[in-house]
């Protein structure tokens, strides 16, 4: 899992940037086209005076709201863990009253389907309450290593590959699963992974055609290029994309995130 992981993040991050790469490249390159026209300069010093100070200012006002947000956001392994334990148990809390309701009104077919979600939910629950068991075993396994305490990591030990036969018994991961079916598993799921990451890359993709599309029109002197009002049009549209971009990978490469 940790390979797809790191596959998925770095197809995605890939696509992340470059995208936000030709969006500044767009702006840039759009201010450019415009100070190449036959304008006024006093008219080219304001517009890119203008232009540049929103696209700066928005740049450090993102940064500035992200680093607290991204303060906030930061959780632990465990404190996620218990997160997912908490919804599992409301959600469970709201099959107990739909039960009860049912009870009251002795639909049997709905009591079935609401005790076999019930049974369900109470698996998942004790699964994540023995990963949650060996996340803890772990850090006090490495805490009495670090302090050189032996025996007291051995008894970790013990306590780990106990509750590891558990959910080996179980059969929830992917690594209790009999060979075959894992590698399959790891497969399906591997191409799938990669193929959504993959989507991130049709963007840039397009953009990239676009350019050149748009540099062709330059060179072959194309009237809509060297027209002032449709590269001022442009310009703030590129502004407002690369304004986008910038919101986008800094929530997306945010340690929180």
């Amino acid at each position: 899992m940790n390979i797809l992981d790191k596959i998925f993040g770095f197809i995605t991050g890939l696509g992340v940037i470059i995208g936000g790469v030709i969006s500044i490249a767009w702006f840039a390159g759009s201010l450019l086209v415009y100070c190449l026209l036959d304008r006024p300069i006093w008219e080219k010093a304001i517009l890119l005076g203008i232009t540049i100070f929103i696209f700066i200012w928005f740049c450090v006002s993102t940064i500035r709201k992200r680093k607290p947000k991204s303060n906030s956001n930061k959780r632990s392994d465990g404190s996620m863990l218990d997160e997912h334990l908490q919804e599992l148990k409301g959600v469970l809390d709201e099959i107990d009253e739909e039960l009860s309701e049912a009870h009251c009104v002795r639909d049997e077919e709905k009591i079935k389907e609401l005790e076999d979600s019930r049974k369900d939910i109470l698996s998942q629950i004790e699964g994540y309450q023995i990963e949650d068991k060996v996340e803890k075993l772990r850090r006090l396994k490495k805490e009495a290593i670090r302090d050189d305490r032996k025996i007291e990591a051995e008894e970790y030990s013990k306590k780990i590959e106990q509750h590891e036969n558990k959910l080996a018994e179980r059969g929830d991961r992917f690594e209790d699963l009999p060979r075959p079916v894992e590698i399959f598993a790891y497969f399906m799921l591997g191409s799938f992974v990669i193929t959504f990451a993959l989507m991130y890359l049709i963007v840039p993709m397009v953009m990239i055609l676009l350019t050149w599309v748009c540099w062709e029109a330059w060179t072959g002197g194309s009237e809509w290029m060297r027209s002032p009002s449709i590269i001022i049009t442009l310009i703030f549209c590129c502004l407002a994309l690369s304004s986008v971009a910038v919101r986008y990978a800094s929530g997306f490469f945010s340690p929180g995130k």
